[in-house]
């Protein structure tokens, strides 16, 4: 009953035993029973408990029922990234003594992973995700489906990062949610993406689509942008793909961002127009996308040298500016990859200068012996994929078909993992 669990509480909090709870009210194990809700109760021993505690004991049961409604409404305001309205009703749950200590701990505890996840708060998020592995072994069915939903978005934004080893770690957990039991069909948008990163092109836009038509049920028009940009990454590797419509549909989630003010993920979508272009080999219109997303990136961050790489890649192979601008920009990213202690990014940067250089031996050396077990080691697919046509093409060239077969093998086996 709430009466016992707010009793139980605040005598804790005063620093009580039961038996002194009791004193001149009942016995210590009679304030046992009434504090686990396993015996029936005077209201006047309610109100005797009160006064000892100096608490409105109806004010606190009147709260505690309400927060069922307002947890619900904080994870309303999550999902709809309402960052204002997240924010006011993250403060006024703290302000509840209690919340921790009652049944609704588990679930403010995921509201709260959520929540940092929402601020990119990675290291607070795992502390909740073990706090809660630990601690609370018996989840309610939704509960249970909320605790698999926030760790796949953890493992989504932990294989974002480019020295992840297991990309498909956030698929494993999002496929043990029951969507009867949990009812959040935003979760199909995080499934989208943990499709996407495992290259699965067909599952990853059924999920998106699904999740877009959920977001326009649910006016989320910011989530609406997101799925519908996943669609496109899908839909782009079509060779039947109009370049010139894909592009207007970029620029129209682009002009969506600007309209409800969502700055902050227009950086992304010139970043993937950017790529679409690369892979056409259009590089001068890459190179302006790239300069976009790189002005919309915070420079200590992995996100703005995956930026400025794909800037001076499109530079390089476009030949679109001179020897020493792009030398300085190769050495900004070796700057800021060694600051960021990225191996991966050093790698790059250090290749991309050889190759303005024109140190073409040492080019492919640090490729075979660096560069390309990195990427294999990560299972970069597309570094894997872009470096391993060339590192193959230099064995034919310099009679190492040993390599070259090997190499084959190796780039033909990831591929059929990864369909």
């Amino acid at each position: 009953m709430l009466e016992g669990e707010i009793i139980k509480f605040y005598r804790e909090k005063s620093g009580l035993t039961q038996a002194m709870l009791g004193e001149g009210i009942c016995t210590p194990t009679h304030v046992s029973k009434i504090e686990r809700g396993k015996t029936a109760y005077s209201p006047e021993i309610i109100s005797l408990f009160s006064a000892v505690l100096n608490i409105d004991i109806q004010k606190e049961v009147e709260y505690f029922r309400d927060l069922d409604k307002r947890l619900q409404e904080w994870h309303k305001a999550i999902i709809m990234y309402r960052l204002a309205r997240a924010e006011e009703i993250k403060n006024e749950l703290e302000s509840t003594p209690f919340i921790q200590s009652s049944k609704y701990a588990a679930h403010y505890l995921l509201l709260k992973a959520r929540y940092h996840l929402l601020h990119q708060e990675l290291e607070d998020v795992s502390r909740i995700i073990k706090q809660i592995s630990h601690e609370f072994h018996h989840l309610s069915l939704f509960e249970r489906n909320l605790f698999y939903h926030v760790q796949g978005m953890y493992y989504i934004n932990q294989a974002i990062k480019p020295d992840c080893t297991n990309q498909q770690k956030a698929l494993q957990v999002l496929k043990n949610i029951d969507i009867n039991e949990y009812g959040n069909e935003e979760y199909f948008y995080h499934l989208a993406i943990a499709y996407h990163y495992i290259d699965s092109k067909i599952m990853a836009y059924m999920f998106a689509e699904k999740s877009l038509q959920h977001f326009k049920n649910t006016n989320n028009y910011t989530m609406a942008i997101k799925a519908e940009s996943i669609i496109l990454l899908q839909i782009s590797s079509d060779i039947l793909t109009d370049m010139d419509k894909l592009a207007e549909r970029y620029h129209h989630l682009i002009w969506d961002c600007e309209r409800i003010g969502y700055h902050d993920y227009k950086g992304l979508l010139y970043n993937n127009l950017g790529f679409e272009y690369f892979n056409r080999e259009q590089y001068a219109k890459a190179k302006d996308c790239y300069k976009q997303a790189l002005r919309l990136a915070d420079r200590n961050t992995i996100i703005y040298l995956q930026r400025l790489y794909s800037y001076l890649n499109s530079c390089v192979e476009g030949k679109l500016s001179g020897k020493t601008a792009l030398l300085k920009k190769a050495c900004e990213g070796i700057q800021v990859s060694k600051e960021l202690k990225s191996t991966l990014y050093l790698s790059l940067f250090k290749l991309s200068k050889y190759q303005l250089y024109h140190q073409r031996e040492k080019y492919f050396k640090y490729l075979e012996e660096k560069a390309f077990p990195e990427f294999v080691k990560i299972k970069h697919m597309i570094l894997m994929r872009r470096y391993g046509k060339k590192l193959y093409e230099y064995y034919i060239e310099t009679g190492h078909h040993e390599k070259a077969i090997h190499l084959n093998r190796l780039l033909e086996g990831n591929e059929l993992i990864n369909v």
